[in-house]
């Protein structure tokens, strides 16, 4: 072998696959970490906001009221991540879409119940907002799925911390999910309002099947409409 063939091997060793592990309660301040930074600058998020950033009090609050929602979700949805929350999937799954047990439902009051709180603590534009968005979203979703929506998988959150990307990671995780999909029989989707991400949604096997625009019957917003892409992946037989 020459020694340019050797310094070759040398510069490319083999990656190994990402280690997806279930997320334990140890990997939740690190989670809640990498969720705040992959979405400080997110479209959809900057226009329920106002375009603000928000101040570090109430940025204490949402990570500690999502500390406990993850607490909960760690029982209620599939969680995986890589690095111990440096990376991380959230998703539903038709068998924990419904509360079975009176500790589950009991659980899912306290998100409720927390979400509510936050909301009126909230300015008026943001409720507003936040209820257009999710008025929309809600709409576009029935139209495109009707009933089917109900025995898909969705994607709640993916998210990697900066210092981790380009690793393989989120693509790992996706690809966890939707392979858990796929041995079921059915579908996954799930919305996205940054641009930059359609492009990745693809090359995992998303295909946008509608849209909805927040923002343009908004007289207080005075960008362009956030434009959030549905996307759905059905399952692979093969």
């Amino acid at each position: 072998m020459s020694n340019k063939n050797m310094d070759e091997k040398k510069q490319a060793p083999t990656r190994r696959p990402p280690h997806i592990t279930e997320m334990e309660s140890r990997d939740i301040p690190t989670s809640i970490r990498s969720w705040r930074l992959s979405f400080e600058n997110d479209p959809l998020r900057m226009y329920v906001l106002e375009g603000k950033k928000s101040s570090r009090s109430w940025q204490f609050v949402e990570d500690l009221c999502r500390r406990w929602f993850l607490v909960v979700w760690l029982r209620r949805k599939i969680v995986l991540t890589v690095e111990h929350g440096q990376s991380y999937v959230i998703a539903t799954s038709p068998e924990l879409r419904e509360p079975t047990t009176v500790i589950d439902r009991a659980l899912d009051w306290t998100v409720a119940a927390m979400t509510k709180a936050l909301n009126l603590m909230r300015p008026a534009e943001w409720k507003k907002r936040r209820k257009e968005v999710l008025g929309k979203i809600a709409g576009a979703t029935e139209r495109l799925h009707g009933d089917r929506v109900k025995n898909m998988y969705h994607i709640d959150s993916l998210a990697t911390s900066p210092q981790s990307r380009c690793r393989g990671y989120a693509s790992a995780l996706l690809d966890a999910v939707t392979a858990k999909a796929d041995a079921a029989s059915r579908g996954t989707y799930l919305e996205s309002s940054n641009v930059a991400n359609t492009a990745f949604y693809e090359s995992r096997g998303f295909r946008i099947v509608g849209e909805v625009q927040c923002g343009n019957d908004n007289p207080a917003w005075k960008q362009p409409p956030v434009v959030v892409k549905l996307m759905v992946r059905e399952h692979d037989d093969s």
